[in-house]
């Protein structure tokens, strides 16, 4: 079978079940360079809109993932590698799909070019966007995500109030929280306030719970996550690692597989299991090799541990 690009997975998602990524920017182009990402540091930050995969490439591939497969997906998620708004086209990416299946399609954003009227446009015909907000003030706002330079806290929040005064879809907000810097007292009065304001369909409310970027980002206490989810009231959730049932892998080799759902994010033991559906056991017995082999490191963070791929060390050439 001829690999895809642009598409990973089908992958385990917290919220939108099995889902099918699809990267429009390289690893790891991003407006941000958050202390807790998961995939690494940002490798380019800008602020920069363009094609940066062709969208004809990307639609291809999805009628031929929809003819090829024969498992079902949930949702088509435009996230992956970097910030999927950077791309200029997304709007057309977003069309395509519609025009070819009936699969909803989510938007995984760190909402920060929200602030764009043409941003607001392109993400329009979405069924969900998931923008992040982790910050109000600005000085929560640089010490966690880290914005390009041409970026505020109150640029941002104003973007996302705007997007859902036109936007009939489903936004679910999600607030990624790290001890000691968007915990505090102040920082929740003032993030409640602007939650008021975005008018969220949801929130989701999440901690540190895989290897960061940055390893003095530290999650909070499961105690400390609940007295949160308390004050923002009934629409706040926290997300569980799963919110569906597994699914069983039915194709593909069990090693291609492991590793193309590890090069989008670590994941433990259990998250493998639960997520392809595969005894520990088993999956243990595929993942050894890899390990030897140097394709796979583990890393612990907190009492877990986990899995992530090896990446290669690009080298420069005069």
């Amino acid at each position: 079978m001829k690999p895809f690009h642009h598409l990973y997975g089908p992958v385990p998602s917290r919220r939108l079940g099995r889902s099918l990524g699809i990267d429009l920017v390289p690893h790891k182009i991003c407006t941000y360079d958050c202390i807790y990402c998961q995939i690494g540091k940002t490798t380019q930050k800008t602020l920069v809109r363009k094609e940066y995969v062709p969208v004809m490439e990307v639609i291809e591939e999805v009628e031929r993932f929809l003819k090829e497969e024969t498992s079902s997906i949930d949702y088509f998620s435009l996230s992956g590698s970097g910030e999927p708004t950077l791309h200029s086209k997304i709007r057309s990416v977003i069309e395509g799909i519609k025009e070819i299946t009936s699969i909803p399609i989510a938007v995984i954003t760190n909402g920060s070019l929200l602030y764009l009227e043409e941003v607001r446009q392109d993400l329009l015909y979405a069924d969900v966007v998931l923008p992040s907000l982790d910050a109000v003030s600005s000085d929560a706002f640089l010490k966690i995500n880290r914005p390009d330079e041409g970026l505020s806290a109150e640029r941002m929040v104003e973007g996302l109030v705007q997007f859902r005064k036109i936007y009939k879809g489903q936004i679910w907000l999600e607030i990624l929280f790290c001890r000691g810097i968007n915990d505090h007292q102040d920082e929740l009065i003032r993030m409640k306030e602007a939650i008021n304001r975005i008018k969220p369909d949801q929130i989701h409310i999440n901690t540190v719970v895989r290897p960061p970027s940055e390893r003095w980002a530290v999650p909070l206490s499961q105690k400390e996550i609940e007295k949160i989810k308390n004050i923002f009231g009934d629409k706040a959730s926290i997300i569980s690692e799963f919110d569906r049932p597994p699914f069983s892998l039915t194709e593909g080799n069990i090693k291609e597989e492991i590793l193309k759902i590890l090069r989008r994010r670590p994941l433990s033991l259990n998250d493998l299991s639960e997520g392809m559906g595969i005894p520990t056991e088993e999956l243990e017995r595929h993942i050894q090799p890899l390990i030897l082999k140097g394709s796979i490191e583990v890393r612990s963070f907190g009492e877990s541990v986990f899995y992530e791929v090896v990446k290669e060390i690009q080298i420069s050439r005069p």
